[in-house]
């Protein structure tokens, strides 16, 4: 199950936002922008996985801004014309 609802709706909404050739920075901001709800929740959701993770073992949830970028690939890959 996906941390955000509608995950990819909202990537491409953001990405339609910005201009051609944007950073990743960018895209994050526009994303914490457009939904801070959802930029909580990954946060709130990164921060219990870390709670509930026992000493020793890896964390298997990536860190919020990781997550969004590789949420932002996975949508840049697929929208690529082949």
């Amino acid at each position: 199950m996906s941390v955000i609802s509608k995950k990819a709706e909202k990537i491409q909404a953001t990405v339609e936002l910005l201009d051609s050739e944007f950073s990743f920075e960018q895209f994050l901001a526009a994303f914490q922008a457009q939904y801070p709800k959802d930029w909580e929740k990954v946060k709130r959701e990164y921060s219990k996985h870390e709670r509930q993770t026992k000493p020793g073992k890896s964390q298997p949830m990536p860190a919020p801004i990781q997550y969004m970028r590789n949420a932002l690939n996975v949508h840049l890959k697929a929208s690529k014309p082949s």
